[in-house]
């Protein structure tokens, strides 16, 4: 339970509720701000809302006690009921400390693309999606099949295992997206780096590079950038689900899998 801006306690819930409330309205209110905003709507996020939009600049100040915040004038109603009809807009995003080697996935505001490091708890942007690595996906431009495996976008090449074409990820996976059923094929690639490289014979291409972390002996391949704070960012609300504690190569990585939506082994980097 957390203190409330008027002396009272407040739940988790409505602790979340109040951050609602300060996202919606683009971090114009502070944390304290928009808890005692919430509060004095009587727990209410529709009756909030309406107020801090419509009210008079001198009932917002007595509500929350004369803190610092913004007038509201370039938002309508529509724009409002929009946001809370649909949430506040999130995408599941990667994350990569190079410095504590510690790769993460986390649910954050499609604005404010931020999360913290839970080693060095330092915060970092999200890696851009055009240099994600980990689990791919990779679809064949030739034979249109489609099978998984570790890849690094615009950077790995991955062999089709129906017609041998070379095939470039199109979308690195979070981990709630691997829903193929998982095998005992250990990963093995045709890769000069990959660490248990598969035999070079006939017509087999030979891969440029294998990014599996125990062939680069590492987790993080293209790390975040710090965040540089502008003193705006809303703590996060948003459900995490699972994805807190999901790491593609935690806590095992001689047990990971390879898998192919056709259910043949994927032995691709």
């Amino acid at each position: 339970m957390a203190q409330g801006g008027n002396g009272g306690r407040i739940s988790w819930a409505d602790l979340k509720e109040a951050r609602r409330v300060q996202e919606l309205f683009h971090g114009r209110f502070s944390e304290n701000d928009a808890v005692r905003l919430f509060l004095v709507c009587n727990r209410n996020l529709q009756e909030t809302v309406n107020f801090a939009f419509r009210g008079e600049p001198q009932e917002i100040r007595n509500a929350i006690g004369g803190g610092e915040w913004q007038v509201v004038a370039s938002r309508n109603n529509r724009n409002i009921a929009d946001l809370l009809r649909n949430d506040i807009p999130a995408e599941i995003r990667q994350f990569g400390c190079e410095e504590c080697d510690n790769m993460w996935w986390h649910r954050v505001p499609s604005r404010k693309q931020v999360s913290r490091c839970k080693v060095c708890h330092r915060k970092f942007d999200a890696i851009p999606k055009e240099n994600e690595s980990g689990w791919a996906k990779h679809i064949c431009d030739n034979c249109g099949k489609e099978f998984h495996g570790f890849g690094a976008m615009n950077h790995t090449q991955s062999p089709c295992y129906d017609c041998g074409n070379l095939c470039m990820p199109v979308e690195i996976m979070p981990p709630f997206k691997r829903t193929s059923r998982r095998t005992r094929n250990v990963h093995s690639c045709t890769a000069p780096n990959c660490y248990k490289r598969a035999p070079v014979h006939g017509n087999i291409p030979i891969v440029s590079m294998c990014v599996h972390p125990l062939s680069m002996g590492r987790k993080v391949l293209n790390p975040s950038q710090l965040h540089t704070s502008t003193g705006s960012t809303v703590k996060t609300f948003l459900s995490q689900d699972d994805l807190q504690s999901f790491c593609h190569y935690e806590p095992s990585l001689v047990g990971i899998s390879e898998d192919s939506s056709s259910g043949n082994d994927d032995n691709s980097d």
